[in-house]
């Protein structure tokens, strides 16, 4: 809610009509006592067209029981397995007093599976507009292929090159958006980007995309302020170039908007690549050869925000020899540096991996595996 430059916010989880009455009102009370912000008694509507984007929703997704989603997972499952599948039906309105009436019915699925229990079970996980569109069979064979067999051998005494797969990039890159590109991290001053905007901090080798207008991702046509998607480069060549920001806060800042609005006096990126280069999975192995593969990350967690520091356990770790994942090693915490694991030469493979955000709807986090020289910080 804007009102004379005086803004105030209320957010809710519920649909009936009361409880949005009632969000509004409480949104009002909050513009009204707080002070106009300076230079800013009103923000003018995106007129940018949306792009046109077809498959945004699937109608046997949207018609899809648990109890449909069961069966096909039973028919599905091998052995050794264990699979996880979620599926949403989403619908989104923006209506504004700036003239924006905006609506979309999406859909999205998403489909993980495991092969083993043991330390070096294989990963594998992928996400889509339509549960069709996910390959079930290849992300078997390729969780299995993932799979470490044989004794658990130990983890290297000096650290590392490693390989990340696909699933496990993502979960760095959704970090570093969480963490350093978001508009409340940039404005508290939590971000480690912050104070380096149009400096080279990364490798060239990284760039960072938003484009929820690619069907390679999991497309989405408008911010929740209204505003047209359209690519965004957050990090070009290694530079940081832009935080997300919404109309409001870019006003506030002097930065063009960027269309992340995600609503709760935030944006995000919500669409976001690691932009692939043209190195295949098995040359990305073989530069670390007598590294490590880590399959997947969980629970990545800032330790020093404002030093890029991070904390993760690392789970699916292979040794890499010869240029091919050799035995299984033990899961692990990583405690490390994405400054520094960016910086130092890292390299990009050339398959996207996808993983939904978090409320599964507006979009997709999309990187392919990547190389880093090494990995600091390793203990089982």
């Amino acid at each position: 809610m804007l009102d004379h430059g005086r803004v105030g916010s209320h957010r809710t989880g519920f649909g009936d009509g009361g409880e949005i009455d009632s969000a509004i009102r409480q949104a009002i009370a909050q513009a009204r006592v707080h002070q106009p912000l300076p230079g800013l008694p009103h923000i003018p509507a995106d007129e940018t067209p949306l792009p046109r984007l077809e498959g945004l929703s699937c109608e046997r997704t949207a018609r899809l029981s648990p109890g449909d989603a069961r069966t096909m997972l039973e028919r599905w499952r091998r052995e050794r397995e264990s699979l996880s599948f979620e599926w949403t039906l989403g619908r989104v309105a923006v209506i504004n007093s700036r003239g924006i009436r905006r609506s979309v019915e999406v859909t999205s699925a998403a489909l993980e599976v495991r092969h083993g229990r043991r330390p070096g079970a294989g990963r594998a996980a992928t996400a889509a507009r339509s549960f069709e569109a996910l390959d079930g069979e290849q992300l078997q064979d390729v969780a299995a292929a993932r799979h470490g067999r044989g004794e658990v051998g130990e983890l290297p005494s000096e650290p590392p090159p490693a390989v990340l797969s696909a699933e496990a990039a993502i979960e760095l890159v959704a970090f570093l958006n969480r963490t350093a590109l978001t508009a409340n991290s940039y404005s508290e001053g939590t971000s480690f980007l912050r104070e380096h905007l149009g400096v080279q901090v990364f490798d060239r080798a990284i760039t960072l995309r938003d484009n929820a207008t690619s069907p390679l991702g999991i497309p989405f046509p408008f911010d929740l302020e209204g505003s047209a998607k359209r690519p965004v480069d957050m990090i070009r060549d290694g530079t940081p170039k832009t935080p997300a920001l919404d109309q409001r806060q870019a006003a506030q800042l002097g930065l063009p908007p960027t269309a992340h609005s995600i609503s709760g006096n935030d944006a995000r990126a919500e669409n976001l690549f690691l932009l692939p280069e043209e190195l295949e999975e098995q040359e990305l192995l073989a530069r670390a050869d007598g590294g490590i593969w880590i399959g997947g990350l969980d629970g990545v967690a800032p330790i020093e925000p404002q030093r890029g520091r991070f904390l993760a356990h690392a789970r699916g770790v292979r040794r890499i020899r010869d240029g091919r994942l050799a035995e299984a090693l033990p899961d692990c915490v990583w405690d490390d540096s994405l400054l520094r694991c960016l910086s130092e030469k890292p390299a990009v493979g050339s398959t996207l991996g996808r993983r939904l955000s978090r409320d599964g709807v507006l979009g997709a986090t999309c990187a392919p595996p990547l190389y880093l020289s090494s990995v600091r910080g390793l203990t089982s």
